[in-house]
């Protein structure tokens, strides 16, 4: 079963589009927004980072090597 995805998009009277990312774990929200920064012309003024970005994704491990 494929897991959830959702976005929020919120339209401001003055034209500013804002994107919540739900419900995806990791870096790969980034990649899921790709489409609508295309599709709005890539003018991307600031982007702020959900705790579900530094989330490792199911299925996912982190290995680090210490010297």
């Amino acid at each position: 079963m494929s897991e959830k995805k959702e976005l929020e998009i919120t339209i401001g009277p003055d034209g500013e589009v804002k994107v919540l990312v739900k419900c995806i774990k990791g870096a790969s929200c980034v990649d899921e927004t790709k489409f609508l920064e295309d599709a709005l012309g890539n003018t991307i003024e600031s982007r702020e980072l959900t705790d579900e970005y530094y989330e490792q994704p199911q299925g996912v491990t982190q290995t680090n090597k210490v010297k």
